[in-house]
Order: structure tokens, then C-alpha cells, then sequence
């Protein structure tokens, strides 16, 4: 599966890799809160990592886009949420993490109102379950 999710900001990086550890990602809830769903570290060229580090220092700001800030190893740093990345990824956890997030590409910079309309979509499998439960209740 791939998804668009939003950048809230990024941790400091491990050993000689430069810019960034990894980016910690949200998707907007029903209320139109950012809600963290994970982190990617995978899947950067170094091209990516400078050209993205560039935008992330522009929308640096001091407090954490998500109300529930994650626990992270490495130093978190927050940005205004106006970034999106595609990740490739196997599924959700139960938690509703992404499972093995990988980098795709960097999407067009979005405005906060448009960042609001990125949601968690649903896996066909979930779609059948809601639509068969509907219909029982008839």
C-alpha cells in the first residue's frame, strides 16, 4: 500500500548518515487533529534527504503539531505540518501505526486547511467489514 501522510517533524540522526534520523508522520483524525501514525526512516536517496532537510529548517517551529507527542530515542524536532511524503507500507497495527513505512517521494507542499484533508484510508478489507455490518442492521 502507499498513502500520503504529513510531515509534524523529524528526529536526529545515528551515525554518519546526514540531515535526519527520521520523520515522524500524521494523519489528520475525524476532528481535523493531526494524530501520529508513525515514523520512516527507509528509502532516501541523499538527494532526498538534503533537498527535504532544506524545507523542514524553513517550517521549524517550537511546539509539536500532534496532541499526543511520541515518544522518540533520538531528539525530536517539530515543523508546521505543511509537508507531505507518499510512504509505502504493509498495513496498519492495532495501535494505528503505519507497519514498515517506507519513503516513495516527497508530494507538492500543502497548505494547513488541504494538510487537514490528509485521512487514514480505508483497506478494501475494512470497507467490506463497515458495508456488511451496515447491511446486517437493516
Amino acid at each position: 500500500m502507499i498513502h500520503t501522510v504529513i510531515i509534524g517533524g523529524w528526529t536526529e540522526p545515528c551515525g554518519s548518515r546526514p540531515f535526519f534520523g527520521s520523520l515522524l508522520l500524521g494523519i489528520s483524525d475525524d476532528q481535523g487533529e493531526l494524530r501520529y501514525v508513525g515514523r520512516v526512516a527507509s528509502g532516501f536517496t541523499d538527494a532526498q534527504l538534503g533537498l527535504i532537510w532544506k524545507q523542514l529548517r524553513a517550517l521549524k517551529t517550537k511546539s509539536a503539531p500532534f496532541p499526543v507527542i511520541p515518544a522518540t530515542i533520538e531528539r525530536a524536532h517539530w515543523v508546521k505540518p505543511k509537508l507531505a511524503v507518499a510512504v509505502r507500507f504493509s498495513g496498519w497495527t492495532k495501535d494505528g501505526r503505519l507497519r514498515r513505512p517506507v519513503f516513495v517521494q516527497l508530494e507538492a507542499p500543502t497548505s494547513a486547511k488541504a494538510g487537514k484533508d490528509v485521512k487514514r484510508e480505508r483497506a478494501h478489507k475494512e470497507r467490506r467489514a463497515v458495508a456488511a455490518d451496515a447491511t446486517r442492521r437493516d
